[in-house]
């Protein structure tokens, strides 16, 4: 019998390519979005289960959780990669725009964590895969709302990982550099080693099914710079962010 994966922010981007690749393994996969076309799209060229749904709304993810295990008997991979970013002026910090940012990537998650691991417990166990960012490694200039909200993320898959191995619940944590989709699109700002979307979905794929590492991040040539980055002595740190201010006034 296929295992059954779910994905969030399977609509599009990183997740729907992830989507495709687990189907071409022979899973059976649900995905979710917000918008039903892509989702729809998906469900005729790769077989998906579409679930329409907004993270920020619980009572839709407390509804969703249950229907999928209805239709399908279980969930045995669940995948994170929900995101939305707001790009602002150094030095700005408006509630509204963060309230924003982290009510989807980071509380989003939170609403369907819960309902998700009641659900592996009782069926014995499964896999949580958060998708967090190589840019939750440090604090950017002009990403302060997406890094700490990226942080956020990777300290709980940290923390899940250790609380849940008791109940046979894998977590992972999942580490993308720039990937190319229209999330990234709007991006004013040079983005090294920028790999596909297909290319990112594959490593993903390939991640989770063939190794139990903790962490898949990629690619490396870019994650081992920026790790080292986040270990230097604060004085070294702050001169290297203060090249990445833009110049000029704010």
């Amino acid at each position: 019998m296929a295992k059954v994966a779910w994905i969030l922010g399977g609509g599009s981007g990183i997740g729907a390519e992830t989507a495709k690749a687990l189907s071409g393994r022979g899973w059976t996969v649900a995905v979710s979005g917000r918008r039903e076309q892509p989702l729809a799209a998906l469900a005729v060229s790769h077989g998906a289960r579409p679930y329409p749904l907004d993270v920020t709304d619980l009572d839709a993810v407390r509804a969703t959780v249950p229907r999928i295990v209805e239709d399908l008997g279980r969930i045995d991979l669940m995948i994170f990669s929900v995101a939305t970013k707001q790009t602002t002026k150094t030095g700005q910090y408006g509630y509204e725009s963060y309230a924003s940012v982290i009510d989807t990537n980071l509380l989003g998650a939170m609403r369907v964590i819960d309902p998700v691991v009641t659900q592996m417990r009782r069926q014995g166990g499964g896999e949580i895969a958060l998708v967090a960012s190589v840019a939750g490694y440090f604090g950017l200039p002009r990403s302060a709302a997406y890094s700490s909200g990226k942080a956020a993320m990777i300290a709980l898959a940290e923390t899940m990982r250790t609380e849940l191995e008791r109940d046979n619940i894998a977590v992972r944590l999942i580490s993308p550099g720039f990937v190319k989709t229209d999330f990234t699109a709007p991006n004013d700002f040079p983005m090294p080693f920028l790999m596909d979307a297909e290319e990112a979905g594959r490593r993903i794929a390939d991640g989770l099914l063939n190794s139990k590492r903790f962490e898949i991040a990629f690619p490396r040539r870019m994650v081992y710079p920026l790790k080292l980055i986040a270990m230097l002595p604060y004085p070294l740190f702050f001169a290297i962010m203060k090249r990445l201010l833009p110049r000029g006034k704010s």
